[in-house]
């Protein structure tokens, strides 16, 4: 049975102790890292510096939380040259962060084709780039993630992604996007089970190509009984983490609701299932 955990894109304002603190109260098994403090860049904060983050790891783990994934920005839809090392070595960094917290694994983007660029073009420089990250972390013991996110929301538009890029590069699987782009839980599942190692999962009541509106768990369209039933059926292992987007939609419920929330409702819904 999959594990239950939360991103803190959900509590962005929330420190360490205040992050375990919440994952250990209301019985998630883990957490990826995204937000600590305010900040989005990991590697700007004294907590995850290599003198401290032992510290930081030892909080987690009193907890009895796993940290399981470090949620980068990297992505590679740039063609700058200068741009794409800066954003190869940002990943490096991650990964040494990632290596000192305990954490599997490293989310990165396919990123958003800019206009006049080729799609083809942009898809295969875009897979290189991501190869390059995915061979650079698993060398360093992290498997790295695209997310269905931008330009690659949905299997049909991944695929050709991972058909060019390296063998080490595998999937989080943000439900609500595939969905939201005309695809079944059974149908994303089907085509990409076997490199998917993390999913997403949030509700909302509008959930169209165009956009999305976040609501509380269960409240809304997104069919994620379907979801559950799909990762049960494969004896899913990995983590379905709630990524409530609090960070880029602040009006949206606090994370003392809508976290613990996501649990009860989860519950019920697995219970369901």
């Amino acid at each position: 049975m999959f594990k239950i955990g939360f991103s803190t894109l959900g509590c962005p304002g929330y420190t360490v102790d205040e992050v375990a603190a919440l994952a250990r109260t209301e019985g998630f098994d883990g957490v990826e890292i995204r937000f600590i403090r305010g900040e989005v860049d990991l590697t700007t904060l004294d907590e995850f510096s290599p003198v401290a983050i032992a510290q930081t790891r030892k909080v987690f783990d009193d907890a009895g939380v796993e940290v399981n994934c470090i949620d980068t920005s990297v992505r590679f839809s740039s063609a700058d040259a200068a741009e794409r090392k800066a954003q190869r070595e940002l990943a490096k960094i991650n990964c040494e962060i990632a290596n000192a917290l305990g954490a599997r694994y490293l989310r990165v983007f396919g990123g958003s084709r800019p206009n006049g660029i080729d799609p083809g073009s942009f898809t295969t420089a875009v897979a290189e780039g991501l190869g390059e990250v995915a061979e650079d972390s698993w060398a360093a013991g992290i498997e790295t993630l695209v997310e269905t996110h931008d330009d690659f929301c949905t299997a049909a538009t991944i695929q050709p992604l991972l058909d060019q890029s390296s063998d080490r590069l595998g999937v989080l699987w943000d439900f609500l996007h595939s969905f939201r782009n005309g695809e079944t839980a059974e149908q994303t599942y089907a085509a990409l089970g076997p490199k998917i190692r993390q999913v997403h999962a949030k509700d909302a009541s509008r959930a169209t190509p165009d956009g999305f509106d976040l609501v509380l768990t269960g409240t809304g369209i997104v069919p994620l009984g379907d979801l559950v039933t799909v990762l049960r059926d494969a004896d899913f292992g990995g983590y379905v983490d709630f990524e409530w987007e609090k960070a880029w939609h602040p009006e949206i419920e606090d994370p003392e609701i809508a976290i613990p929330h996501f649990k009860t409702a989860l519950d019920k819904i697995i219970n369901a299932a």
